[in-house]
């Protein structure tokens, strides 16, 4: 892939083996290094994905995106972070990823979590708004201490993981289907809406979020 370099000391997951299939236990890379404004995808069909990156090299606005994945667990030895870098993580279903990540920030100038749970109204329309996702992020004591506080300064987290549904309420879709009744516009109102309704329900669950020192990142 380019702008993405990869190397390989074990890309093998492990296995938990049954007699009738085979399950991705964790996936280990020795160095993933990501140029800018490039993106490396976790999109395996699984709901959940545990990755232990050896060294992790982020350049400005570089992403990575769990794709479909409900729980996402990250283990970072050495991570260089430039400005703009993100994680981004959603379940398919509108609602944000669950992430565990543990890092050493040898290098943090900022990167983003976002793991907000979607409008059912602009995402996928399937399924109602959005739980926000839960971000528990441990970061080795001997290096770099992230802030959430100033986005002007370095080390800076953006925590995004709110609720969906601020956007979608009754009175805003009511306004749709009647301002195409009026125009007499041809076609079905209600397709504009999510799943034919006038409301996608209440909004989704606030997502948590809680950062900690910690001494070994396997703690």
């Amino acid at each position: 892939m380019k702008g993405i370099m990869l190397y390989l000391g074990m890309l093998i997951p492990l296995f938990a083996i049954s007699q009738t299939e085979q399950k991705v236990k964790y996936i280990e890379i020795k160095k993933l290094v990501i140029d800018k404004r490039k993106s490396y995808d976790f999109s395996s069909r699984d709901s959940s994905v545990s990755i232990k990156i050896d060294t992790l090299i982020m350049h400005a606005n570089a992403r990575i995106n769990f794709l479909n994945k409900k729980e996402a667990s990250m283990v970072v030895g050495y991570a260089q972070i430039d400005n703009g870098a993100q994680l981004n993580g959603n379940d398919g279903k509108n609602n944000g990823t669950n992430l565990n990540l543990s890092i050493n920030f040898a290098d943090l100038k900022s990167l983003s979590i976002n793991v907000p749970g979607l409008d059912a109204k602009t995402a996928n329309r399937k399924f109602d708004n959005g739980n926000g996702g839960k971000i528990v992020v441990k970061y080795l004591s001997s290096g770099i201490k992230p802030q959430t506080e100033n986005s002007k300064q370095p080390a800076f987290l953006d925590i995004r993981n709110s609720a969906g549904g601020y956007t979608t309420n009754a009175q805003t879709d009511l306004v749709v289907v009647f301002s195409q009744i009026r125009s007499g516009n041809p076609g079905r109102p209600l397709s504009q809406l999510p799943n034919g309704r006038v409301y996608s329900g209440n909004t989704g669950g606030e997502g948590k979020f809680t950062m900690t020192p910690v001494a070994d990142l396997e703690d």
